[in-house]
């Protein structure tokens, strides 16, 4: 009797923006993901994440799964060394050597480390010290990975997102233990590509439902057909950490290593002829105030995206800058503001005459007062996303004040920074998105899940934050990076 094979499946995530001041510790990973041993398990069954696709493949085949810990923290600055070697330690303390037959690991691929670099290298470095020789070990990561070619060396397999807005999450975790078992069974590694292409793009410019992402994976499909192609990963990545890794990538794997680099420097050469076309379109706050003098004729509901003050990229989401003109032409709409001082303050009365907004970035962010009834009030909030992205998933709103004005504007207040990945986001406090005149999201395109099929007019804005559309507004350290496109114009 065969006994049964056993994957070891862990994994940590962070999207980390090294121009935060807002370090991250240990309780911003436990706050947000913290799924260990058997919760790991528990908790990531019928999930659309990677760790509810490999366990999707793995029970199917019946094999055993050794859970360690999954950790992940909303993004925002530089991972500490402490909280990171502390991650790295429990996840290597659940590995028996003679146990395990494969390693499945779910990481983001733009983690930053106080002190080591290349993290996620370290911690496959760890775990394969740890092994017996010649375990395979595959890991999916997020289309805003800054993929090292260290990373890409030392894992046998690479499956990256195909989607942004990621909605494949749980497929690609599927994809990746179905090559992982492959390997098992097999004993045989594919061969792998790896190209670097030294171009710089900004997330709402890396859309795989609009151009030119939408062109360029459409050929990424056509390589991945091809009978000699196991997989193809475009990874356009995350500008906002200064790292010597940024920059687009394409890498492959298959079993004929000349096949598969043929498709690889195909679909760069798309890549280079169609780099112009990621250059964002996006308005200041005075062409944006200019469109709000015509909002009786404007179309609602009206987007405002504010992806400088993108949370989902690190940035806080506290910037106050278009409430500043929501309040000064008196617009009803809805708005979502990290306040922090929630976890201090309790209010009593249901009237609010307050600041909101927060000084802790890398410039003064003035706070603003507002005035006006709360609506809602909780501590603790919790709800569960139930639409396309990270489905199943926890969000912890912490202590929600919900503010509003004589004209019907509504001011979110969450202790908590919160991704708005669905439209429960707003929902939840009893506001129907469909009937809102302006809704503002803190985010780059992942807002299109939750309010895209409803959007009448769309405001691109470029405000005074941490993700700024420009790559120019940053300071890049390392020289071969100031050479990409568009520094270099």
């Amino acid at each position: 009797m065969h006994k049964k094979k056993s994957i070891f499946v862990g994994g940590i995530w962070h999207e980390t923006n090294t121009f935060s001041n807002k370090k991250t510790f240990m309780n911003d990973f436990k706050s947000y993901q913290w799924l260990e041993n058997k919760n790991l398990i528990y908790k990531s069954l019928d999930t659309n994440t990677e760790i509810g696709g490999f366990l999707d493949v793995l029970n199917q085949k019946k094999l055993n799964v050794i859970p360690s810990l999954f950790a992940a923290a909303v993004p925002s600055g530089i991972v500490t060394k402490n909280t990171f070697l502390k991650i790295v330690k429990k996840i290597i303390n659940y590995i028996n050597k003679d146990q395990i037959d494969g390693v499945a690991l779910a990481l983001h691929g733009a983690l930053v480390v106080q002190d080591i670099p290349l993290p996620e290298h370290f911690l496959i470095r760890k775990i394969k010290k740890k092994l017996k020789k010649n375990i395979p070990i595959v890991a999916t990561f997020d289309l805003h990975a800054n993929l090292s070619f260290e990373l890409f060396e030392i894992s046998d397999m690479l499956i990256g997102y195909d989607t942004f807005p990621h909605i494949d999450m749980r497929e690609r975790g599927r994809e990746a233990v179905l090559h992982l078992c492959e390997m098992i069974k097999s004993r045989k590694k594919p061969k792998k590509y790896f190209k670097k292409l030294p171009i710089l793009t900004v997330p709402q410019m890396q859309s795989t439902n609009e151009s030119p992402m939408k062109e360029i994976m459409k050929r990424v499909f056509i390589s991945e057909k091809k009978h000699d192609v196991a997989s193809i990963s475009v990874v356009p990545g995350f500008p906002y950490s200064d790292i010597k890794d940024l920059g687009l990538t394409v890498i492959g794997y298959g079993s004929n290593f000349d096949v598969v680099k043929v498709e690889c420097e195909e679909i760069s050469n798309l890549i280079e002829i169609s780099k112009k076309k990621f250059t964002p379109k996006i308005l200041n706050l005075q062409n944006l105030e200019k469109k709000l003098l015509n909002f009786k004729n404007l179309k609602k509901p009206i987007i405002i995206t504010d992806p400088s003050d993108n949370v989902g990229g690190g940035a806080l989401g506290n910037n106050t800058e278009i409430l500043e003109i929501l309040l000064k032409y008196k617009l009803s709409g809805t708005i979502v503001i990290w306040a922090p001082s929630l976890r201090e303050k309790s209010y009593k009365e249901n009237l609010f005459n307050n600041y909101v907004g927060s000084n802790y970035t890398y410039t003064d962010n003035k706070s603003l007062k507002l005035n006006g009834n709360i609506i809602f009030k909780a501590t603790n909030f919790v709800y569960e996303r139930d639409e396309l992205y990270m489905t199943g998933q926890k969000v912890k709103m912490g202590n929600v004040l919900v503010i509003k004005t004589k004209f019907n504007l509504k001011v979110i207040l969450t202790e908590n920074r919160v991704m708005p990945f669905d439209s429960k986001h707003i929902s939840v406090f009893g506001i129907d998105p469909n009937k809102e005149d302006i809704i503002v999201t803190k985010s780059g395109s992942a807002w299109k899940i939750a309010f895209g099929k409803i959007a009448k007019t769309i405001f691109n804005v470029d405000t005074n934050g941490i993700c700024s559309s420009n790559v120019k507004n940053f300071r890049y350290s390392y020289n071969n990076i100031k050479n990409y496109w568009p520094l270099n114009e």
